[in-house]
């Protein structure tokens, strides 16, 4: 009996010192877990290693703990998503590659615009006293005027009975003794109201000269353009104010183009645009933003835009639709050729060439902004001076479809991936 209580006690000390080893090796373990540091990596690019939590300065994702599933995962996704060719293939496919670039990014937007008359070059001309036109020397819409041409004479009585007043009092003045007195004061007030009634300096130093002043008075032009509406002919009797004829300086125009309200964040005042007509396809015009409407048009959503347009030559009319050209410059950005950005659903991709391998080529999805000149702007996914595939991308997707790349680069089916360096070996062109 004695024997079998020693043995008990040498079994149950041997539990508890083999318990005490396991737990002081576990806490060894947990402790020394602790104590190593948590590294970080990109997915796409496990190459990058960091200390703490950020993002990758190539493509821009999150980085995750290296050794995580996340990593494991993503890693999987972006061996899939890499496809090897052979140079033949790669010849055969018409596989070409392009330089990101870094350069300004200037987006073009394309308005419909008309052309209207300057409506600070846009007058009317009246009649300044009442009278019978006897005779019209610009008897015509469409006419060009300059200022000082003769427009018509004009019988008036009013008139001729002040013209006769500003030379008996003119003759006075020179033949009385009074210097600087009253008699120089009737005569400056009634060469006024001469004046006033639209008779010209050269008009008033004839009736000067002469004995009596003519039956009708000539009217001259007060400023030159072009006549867009005649409104009297001979014979017909105007009272005062009576609009005789619209005219129009065409060498300045105004270009109102209509941009959606997404757009017109973007245009500044004095900014200077790029106008094409249908009558003259092979000739640009210039013009400059001179004002921005205040009031969107409820039906279309689009704010017009003012543009002063200089028409020298004559070749611009009112009424012409023009295609207006902004450029909005958005500082710089990486773009690459329009070709080089596959459109697959909801996703853009591009093929990168491997840094340092010929025919290797990585799937990467990518952000894209706008587009001008051939180019896309991409916002996220490449970084400058990469190689991204501009011709023959479609190939290299459709391939990787093929070997179970679809759906972001999961393998279908449970097939172990793997990457084979003649998967586009039997293309043929």
């Amino acid at each position: 009996m004695r024997h079998i209580i020693i043995a008990v006690l040498l079994l149950s000390l041997a539990a508890c010192s083999q318990k005490t080893a396991l737990h002081t090796g576990h806490n060894d373990s947990a402790a020394t877990t602790a104590a190593k540091p948590t590294k970080y990596t990109c997915p796409m690019h496990p190459n990058v290693i960091s200390d703490k939590e950020g993002i990758c300065p190539i493509c821009q994702m999150d980085l995750v703990p290296v050794g995580s599933a996340e990593a494991e995962s993503e890693h999987e996704k972006h061996t899939l998503s890499e496809l090897t060719v052979t140079e033949q293939s790669r010849v055969l496919a018409d596989v070409q590659t392009a330089t990101v670039m870094s350069e300004p990014i200037r987006r073009t937007v394309t308005a419909i615009g008309t052309l209207d008359f300057a409506e600070q070059n846009r007058r009317s001309i009246t009649a300044r006293v009442s009278g019978r036109i006897e005779r019209l020397f610009v008897n015509q819409s469409g006419m060009i005027i300059h200022k000082g041409q003769p427009l018509f004479d004009i019988y008036s009585p009013e008139l001729l009975q002040a013209q006769n007043e500003y030379i008996i009092a003119f003759k006075n003045q020179q033949t009385t003794s009074l210097s600087g007195g009253a008699g120089s004061s009737i005569v400056t007030k009634i060469k006024e109201r001469l004046m006033i009634w639209g008779l010209t300096e050269a008009q008033v130093q004839t009736l000067e000269r002469g004995q009596e002043a003519a039956l009708t008075t000539t009217i001259y032009a007060p400023y030159g353009g072009t006549v867009i509406e005649k409104k009297i002919v001979e014979g017909t009797y105007v009272n005062i104010g009576a609009p005789l004829f619209d005219v129009a300086d065409l060498s300045m125009l105004w270009n109102m183009a209509e941009l959606y309200e997404t757009d017109v964040a973007a245009v500044k005042i004095g900014q200077q645009v790029v106008l094409h007509t249908q009558t003259y396809p092979n000739e640009t015009f210039k013009g400059r933003v001179a004002f921005v409407y205040p009031v969107v048009n409820a039906e279309s959503r689009t704010v017009k835009i003012r543009i002063e347009t200089p028409n020298p030559h004559g070749k611009l009319r009112p009424a012409m639709y023009t295609e207006t050209l902004f450029v909005f410059n958005q500082g710089t950005g990486l773009t690459v050729p329009d070709d080089a950005v596959l459109v697959t659903g909801k996703q853009n991709i591009i093929w990168v060439q491997v840094q340092g391998k010929t025919n290797e080529f990585a799937m990467r999805q990518v952000t894209t902004g706008a587009k001008f000149d051939g180019k896309t702007q991409i916002l996220s996914g490449v970084s400058a001076g990469e190689k991204v595939v501009a011709s023959g991308g479609f190939l290299l997707d459709s391939e990787r479809q093929l070997r179970g790349g679809a759906g972001g680069g999961h393998q279908h089916g449970g097939e172990t991936p793997q990457k084979n360096s003649d998967s586009m070996k039997g293309m043929k062109m």
